[in-house]
């Protein structure tokens, strides 16, 4: 059997991403009071979309990038 870390790795950052998502805040609708608690908001809407992007970045790349080396390792064989 063989151990491939990366595809955890990248199966466990896809998961994130969704949790990401899950877990977004919607400035429009956020219920605080006053123009500093919307920035406040805006940040955190801001911050989890960044997170789900490089969460997925880093699954989907790690994912083609294996995939791609084992089939290029599989030829040589």
């Amino acid at each position: 059997m063989k151990n491939n870390t990366l595809a955890m790795l990248a199966t466990i950052s896809l998961v994130l991403s969704v949790a990401v998502l899950i877990g977004y805040i919607d400035p429009a609708v956020c219920a605080g009071s006053g123009i500093q608690s919307l920035a406040v908001c805006q940040q955190e809407a801001s911050t989890h979309l960044w997170g789900f992007v490089a969460f997925s970045a880093f699954g989907v790349i790690t994912l083609v990038v294996g995939t791609l080396r084992n089939k290029r390792a599989s030829k040589r064989n």
